[in-house]
């Protein structure tokens, strides 16, 4: 029987991602929670139903197809559909008779085989660039197995590949990934462990160690820094270069200054976003981190790959 994996969605023509024109494979679970995730929809591993109720005209069609609907009051006395949360397991009937396409369902359970079927049809742009396949996700490691079959099989063909990842997993699922990943594209967000577990939900430990593992075993690995104002600039963005000054093969610094861009789908998965009265981080800010990495010997830009 194939392997299967939750995949929120097959992005092409990206320049961020690795090296060249790359395919971004999403998939959907996570084990952390970052309080500024710009993709909450892959928190679940499963198919995820969004409602934007600002598409809805109560027509009822929803209402009568599934159990977990029910009408509910919004903050203007306007009458809303609204979903059991806790019930709902995302089967998509109701986003099937949606007339407005106020409910859609994000995910779609796909196999190794499926999956490059989609990718390889971008081969040539990949040749023509010296691009490839990046997952991405969500965390890539929860499906480790299936990863790894669809990293060889792109390999097989000469195709560069990349992994995006948190870091947070068993040493047998980095192991996995790592026999055929040309480029880690690894986050590290804070040093400071209590830190870490207030903004993510976890410890970082085992990010540490695993990115010292995949350091140890001389992979390209660019760490991937989410600047987040008032959270990881200032003195714990200086204790993240010291940490990183120990290793002399880490190969570039990436610096991502937060953005508000994906606040809306919180609203779009009745999901409650923290960082909402956040200011997004300055360019300023960043160029100044940036000048900081470099003068310690990194190779660094702002927003990522640069070739």
């Amino acid at each position: 029987m194939s392997q299967v994996a939750y995949i929120s969605n097959i992005q092409k023509f990206c320049v961020h991602d690795g090296p060249g024109i790359r395919t971004v494979v999403f998939f959907m679970g996570c084990p952390l929670r970052c309080k500024w995730c710009q993709n909450p929809e892959n928190f679940s591993g499963k198919q995820v139903l969004m409602t934007d109720s600002s598409k809805c005209i109560n027509c009822g069609a929803c209402y009568e197809i599934c159990k977990y609907t029910f009408n509910k009051e919004d903050s203007d006395g306007n009458t809303r559909i609204n979903v059991d949360r806790v019930n709902c397991n995302g089967c998509g009937k109701c986003a099937d008779v949606c007339l407005t396409g106020a409910r859609t369902l994000c995910g779609k359970k796909m196999t190794v085989e499926e999956v490059y079927s989609e990718v390889i049809k971008d081969e040539s742009f990949f040749k023509e660039s010296g691009g490839g396949i990046t997952l991405s996700g969500g965390e890539v490691t929860l499906y480790h197995d299936f990863a790894g079959a669809l990293l060889e099989k792109f390999k097989q063909k000469g195709i560069s590949t990349a992994v995006e990842t948190c870091g947070y997993c068993s040493r047998e699922a980095i192991k996995k990934i790592a026999l055929n990943t040309d480029v880690f594209l690894y986050d590290i967000k804070l040093i400071t462990s209590s830190k870490h577990k207030k903004w993510t939900g976890v410890d970082n430990k085992i990010i540490l160690e695993n990115l010292d593992y995949l350091l140890s075993l001389n992979k390209n690995v660019i760490v991937r820094i989410p600047l987040i104002p008032n959270v990881n600039n200032g003195d714990e963005f200086l204790r993240i270069i010291e940490f990183l000054k120990r290793y002399h093969n880490i190969n570039k610094i990436h610096i991502l200054p937060f953005h508000q861009i994906g606040s809306s789908k919180y609203k779009l998965i009745e999901e409650y976003y923290d960082m909402e009265d956040f200011d997004e981080c300055q360019w300023e800010t960043a160029e100044l981190c940036k000048r900081m990495m470099e003068d310690q010997g990194f190779k660094a830009n702002i927003g990522g790959w640069d070739c």
